[in-house]
C-alpha cells in the first residue's frame, strides 16, 4: 500500500465513524432535532416533508451537510441541490412513502464525495403497468389515481415506476461548496432482483436498507433485502462494488404480497455482527386492497462483516404487523414496533439462550407502528405519528422496565417545537453509534462524553496504557500532532470568552488487525458569574406575616450578570449552615410566608451545571396602606345620569398625599368620578417604594322599574300579576295598597274587588314606581234605604276615570228586565217605573269591555 493510499484510509477511519455525522436529523413534516445540544433540541428550519423515508448527514463536527426524502436533496442552507430536484425534473429515484427512501454514506477516500442511496416503494399498480408508467389496474389498463391511497397520483406522489435501489454521488465542492449531484452520477441502479424472473423485475426491491462498517474498518457494507435474499454491497477506497454478496435465507415473501409486504425497517447492529428485519405483512392482496393485518414478522440474523454473508435466521415473533426495528448501542438488545392486539414496542435479549422467549413489552404506545432510531447519545428515539414530539427509550442496553421508555418531555422525550412527526426517522451507518471507550474518568460503568468545568482551566483526558497500541488524539476534527500517548492534557486561557466548548476524540489501534476503538468527549470551560448580595422587597399588612415572591430572585440574578434565566439553577436556604450542608432547602415559590421573621435568605446559584455562588438576599417588608382590597360593588341609578358618583380606595381620614395612584382608566388622582357601569381598579402604592395594593370597584347600573299589571278576574278568584318591562335593569320587589311589606313574588292572589295601589321597588335603592288599578267585582247585595251606604247596585273596583265600557242589566226572578245602565252611570236604586221593588234575589247580566258576558244573582235588602 502506498503512502498516499494509507493516508486516505486513515482519514476515512477518522471521518467515517467520527463524532458529529449523525448529529442532525430531518424527518416528518418539516421536523428535525439536533444532538449538538444536551439534551437534544428541535430544529425548525427543515424543508423536508415526508410520510416515511428520509436521510441526513453532517460533518465530523456536527455541522449539517445535506438531507433528502429520496427524491430531492437539500443542502446545509436548506436549498434544493440543482441536480437533485424532483419537481424540477432532476429528481432521485426514491419515494417518501418508502420505509427507508434514502441513506447517505461518505466516500472512503474522498472527503468531498457522498453516496446517496435511494429505495423506491415497489407499488403493485406500477408493476401492473410494467414496462410502462403506472398506475394501472390488474389488467394493465391505465388509471388516474392509486387505488390504495385516496387521490395519490403521478407525479405528485409517485413517478409511476418501481425504480428499486439506486445511488447518486454528491460532490460537496460543487455549487459554491454547498454540494450537488455530479452530472452523470444520478440514479445509478443496483440490481437486487433476479433479472430472469419476469415478476421480480416489475418490483425490484423492498423498502429496506441499512449500512454498517466492514471488519477491516475501512469499508462499509450497504445491505438491502428482497423476497428471501439479502444483497450486501461493499464500499471501500475504490468506490462501490456493484456486484453484491447474496444470501438466501428465510422467510420467503411471495411477490404477490408486495407492496405492503415491502414495509418495515432493516437495521444492522452497531458492532456489525447482527441484522434485524421487520416485515409488515406476508398476506397482502393487492386486488382486495388493504388486507394486511397480521401475518408479518420480525427476524434476527447473523451478519459476517468480513464477507457480507447473512445467516442463521431466528424468528422472534410472527402473526403481527411489524415496522420499526433497532439495536441497543451495545448490540445485546433488539427492539421492534409491533401491532398484535395493540401497538407495542417489544424487546429481545440477544445474549439469551432462547432469544424469542426473552421477549419483553417495553411500552403500549397507543400509536401506529413507527420508526425506532438509535441516537448518538445511546438512546433509542421513537416517532409518534401526528405528534409534536419523539418518544425515547432512555436505557436501551437494559432489560424490560429498566429501559425507561417515556413520551414525557420532562423525562427525556424530545419536543419538536410545533413540527409534526410521521412514520419515519433517518437511518445512518449504524457503526456511528457503537459504544465508545471512556476517556473521561468516571465513578461508574457509564461512558461519560460531556464534561463541564467551572473556574478550572486545565483538564486531563486518558485511556488505558496498552503496550503496542497507537493513540491518535483529535480536537474539533483535526489530528493533534505529537499527541500519541494515552493521556491528553488540555487547557484554556483564563481570559477567554467563556463558555468555551471543545470536542476531543481518541482512536486506539491495538495493531492486532481488529478495528480501532474510539472515545469522544465534549469539554466545556465555564467561568462562574460574579453575583452580588441583593434585597427582596414585599409589602405586608399590619399584624400579618410578610409574604415574599421568591421567583423574583431569579429575575434579579439574571439582571446582575445578564444571562438567560433558564441557565440558572437556584436553591434557597434559611441559614448559612443549611446552605453549606445543602439541607432543608426552601421551595422557590411566589408566596413564601415569612412566619419565622427571617431577615435574610441564602441563595446557592448554580450556573452551567457546575459553577456555584452563595449570596445573601435581605428580606425587607414595608407596611401596606390600610385599604380593604376586596372587590366593592356600587350601584349607579340611571335616573341620575349624567350626574356622577365618586369612588376612592381610601378610608375617611387617610392622607391621600402619602400614596401614588394608578387607575385602570389612566387617572392618577386619589378618586375618580363615574357615571357608567364597569370595573374600575386602582393600584395604590406607597410613594417612593414599590409596595402596592389593588382595589377594584364594580359599578352596576340600575333604575326605577317600568311595569304593567295583569288582572285575573274570575267569579270566585281574583289576582294581579306585576310584569316588569325586560328593558328595566334593576332587581325588584313588590307590594300593594301601601309601600311596605315588599315581597319577592310579583303575584298577589285572593283579592277582593276594589281599587289597589301597586308598588315596585328597586332593591339597589334607585326608587319606587307605582300605579293604581281596579279589580272589578259584582256587589252581592245592596240596601237602598237612603243612608248613603250601598244605596245603589253597581260594579266594584272601578277607577275614577271609568275607562271601561261595561253594560249591566238587572232581571227579576221571572226574567223581567228591571233596568239597564253602564259603568259610567250611578247604578240601580231598587225601583221599577218609580216604584220600590221588594226585598228579593235579582239576576244580572254583565257585558264587559272585552265582550265577555257574566251572569249571576244578588240580593236587594230593605
Amino acid at each position: 500500500m502506498n503512502k498516499i493510499l494509507a493516508f486516505l484510509i486513515c482519514i476515512f477511519s477518522v471521518s467515517l465513524y467520527a463524532q458529529g455525522q449523525a448529529d442532525n436529523w430531518y424527518f416528518g413534516n418539516n421536523a428535525g432535532i439536533t444532538f449538538n445540544t444536551n439534551p437534544p433540541s428541535a430544529l425548525i428550519n427543515g424543508q423536508l416533508s415526508t410520510n416515511e423515508g428520509c436521510s441526513s448527514i453532517s460533518d465530523v463536527n456536527g455541522n449539517l451537510l445535506m438531507y433528502t426524502d429520496g427524491r430531492t436533496i437539500w443542502n446545509r442552507n436548506h436549498q434544493i441541490m440543482p441536480n437533485a430536484n424532483y419537481f424540477g425534473g432532476t429528481g432521485l429515484n426514491g419515494d417518501p412513502s418508502s420505509t427507508s427512501s434514502g441513506l447517505i454514506v461518505p466516500h472512503p477516500t474522498n472527503p468531498n464525495l457522498y453516496f446517496v442511496f435511494t429505495v423506491d416503494e415497489p407499488h403493485h399498480e406500477n408493476a401492473n403497468a410494467y414496462p410502462n408508467q403506472g398506475p394501472a389496474d390488474a389488467n394493465g389498463n391505465s388509471i388516474p389515481f392509486y387505488t390504495d391511497v385516496t387521490s395519490h397520483s403521478v407525479p405528485q406522489d409517485d413517478d409511476g415506476y418501481n425504480n428499486g435501489l439506486n445511488y447518486s454521488i454528491v460532490d460537496m465542492s460543487l455549487n459554491a461548496d454547498l454540494g450537488d449531484v455530479i452530472p452523470g452520477e444520478r440514479n445509478n441502479e443496483l440490481i437486487t432482483y433476479d433479472l430472469t424472473d419476469s415478476e421480480e423485475i416489475k418490483y425490484k426491491a423492498s423498502e429496506k436498507i441499512t449500512a454498517v462498517r466492514g471488519r477491516d474498518c475501512n469499508s462499509v457494507w450497504v445491505i438491502t433485502q428482497f423476497r428471501n435474499k439479502f444483497y450486501a454491497f461493499l464500499i471501500d477506497q475504490f468506490g462501490i462494488d456493484k456486484t453484491p454478496v447474496e444470501s438466501t435465507v428465510q422467510p420467503l415473501i411471495e411477490i404477490t404480497n408486495y407492496r405492503r409486504a415491502a414495509l418495515g425497517y432493516l437495521k444492522a447492529s452497531p458492532q456489525g455482527d447482527k441484522l434485524l428485519i421487520a416485515h409488515n405483512t406476508t398476506n397482502y392482496n393487492p386486488i382486495n386492497g388493504n388486507q394486511d393485518f397480521g401475518e408479518g414478522n420480525v427476524y434476527l440474523y447473523d451478519f459476517d462483516n468480513l464477507t457480507g454473508q447473512v445467516s442463521n435466521p431466528i424468528q422472534l415473533i410472527d402473526d403481527v404487523n411489524a415496522y420499526g426495528a433497532e439495536f441497543s448501542q451495545d448490540g445485546t438488545k433488539a427492539y421492534a414496533t409491533v401491532s398484535d392486539t395493540a401497538a407495542k414496542i417489544y424487546q429481545w435479549n440477544i445474549d439469551s439462550s432462547d432469544i424469542p422467549n426473552s421477549i419483553e413489552t417495553i411500552a403500549n404506545t397507543g400509536q401506529y407502528n413507527t420508526a425506532l432510531q438509535l441516537g448518538p447519545d445511546g438512546k433509542i428515539y421513537h416517532s409518534l405519528i401526528g405528534s409534536f414530539k419523539l418518544g425515547v427509550i432512555n436505557n436501551p442496553n437494559k432489560i424490560g422496565a429498566a429501559t425507561n421508555y417515556t413520551q414525557n418531555i420532562s423525562e427525556g422525550a424530545i419536543a419538536l417545537n410545533g413540527r409534526i412527526a410521521t412514520f419515519g426517522l433517518p437511518p445512518f451507518i449504524q457503526s456511528l453509534f457503537s459504544k465508545r471507550i471512556p476517556i473521561v474518568e468516571a465513578d461508574n460503568e457509564e461512558v461519560i462524553e460531556q464534561v463541564s468545568l467551572c473556574d478550572t482551566y486545565s483538564y486531563q483526558l486518558s485511556y488505558e496504557d496498552i503496550p503496542g497500541a497507537t493513540y491518535t488524539w483529535s480536537k474539533d476534527g483535526i489530528v493533534l500532532p505529537g499527541e500519541t500517548g494515552h493521556i491528553l492534557n488540555i487547557s484554556q486561557n483564563p481570559t477567554a470568552d467563556f463558555p468555551v466548548e471543545q470536542n476531543y476524540r481518541l482512536e486506539v489501534d491495538l495493531n492486532t488487525g481488529d478495528c480501532p476503538s474510539f472515545g469522544i468527549a465534549t469539554v466545556t470551560f465555564n467561568q462562574s458569574p460574579a453575583f452580588e448580595d441583593d434585597e427582596l422587597f414585599t409589602c405586608k399588612e399590619e399584624g400579618s406575616d410578610a409574604v415574599f415572591d421568591l421567583t423574583k430572585i431569579r429575575e434579579k440574578l439574571s439582571k446582575q450578570v445578564q444571562i438567560n434565566t433558564d441557565e440558572i439553577d437556584v436553591k434557597l436556604y434559611r441559614s448559612m449552615a443549611d446552605a453549606a450542608s445543602e439541607t432543608n432547602p426552601i421551595q422557590v415559590t411566589s408566596n413564601f410566608v415569612n412566619n419565622q421573621n427571617l431577615t435574610s435568605l441564602f441563595v446557592d446559584v448554580s450556573t452551567f451545571g457546575v459553577c456555584h455562588n452563595l449570596i445573601e438576599f435581605e428580606l425587607i417588608a414595608k407596611a401596606l396602606p390600610d385599604i380593604n382590597t376586596g372587590d366593592e360593588t356600587l350601584i349607579y341609578c340611571l335616573e341620575e345620569f349624567p350626574n356622577t358618583i365618586e369612588i376612592s380606595p381610601l378610608n375617611s381620614g387617610d392622607d391621600p398625599l402619602v400614596y401614588d395612584y394608578l387607575w385602570s382608566t389612566g387617572d392618577t388622582s386619589s378618586q375618580i368620578s363615574v357615571n357608567a357601569a364597569g370595573q374600575y381598579s386602582v393600584d395604590v402604592n406607597i410613594k417612593g417604594i414599590n409596595c402596592s395594593l389593588r382595589k377594584t370597584f364594580i359599578i352596576n347600573e340600575s333604575e326605577i322599574a317600568s311595569f304593567s299589571v295583569e288582572v285575573e278576574d274570575k267569579t270566585n278568584y281574583k289576582s294581579i300579576q306585576i310584569n316588569v318591562d325586560p328593558s328595566s335593569l334593576g332587581d325588584y320587589e313588590y307590594a300593594i295598597e301601601e309601600p311596605a311589606n315588599f315581597q319577592e313574588s310579583n303575584t298577589f292572589e285572593n283579592l277582593n274587588p276594589g281599587i289597589y295601589d301597586v308598588f315596585v321597588r328597586d332593591k339597589f335603592g334607585c326608587g319606587i314606581s307605582e300605579k293604581t288599578i281596579g279589580v272589578l267585582g259584582i256587589m252581592e247585595f245592596f240596601t237602598p234605604n237612603g243612608d248613603g251606604i250601598n244605596d245603589f247596585w253597581q260594579m266594584n273596583g272601578q277607577l275614577e276615570n271609568k275607562e271601561e265600557d261595561i253594560l249591566l242589566q238587572v232581571y227579576d226572578r221571572y226574567g223581567k228586565l228591571m233596568t239597564s245602565f253602564t259603568n259610567k252611570d250611578k247604578g240601580w236604586n231598587g225601583t221599577y217605573n218609580g216604584r220600590n221593588m221588594p226585598s228579593d234575589d235579582y239576576w244580572y247580566r254583565v257585558r264587559l269591555t272585552e265582550g265577555i258576558i257574566k251572569t249571576g244573582s244578588f240580593t236587594l235588602k230593605r
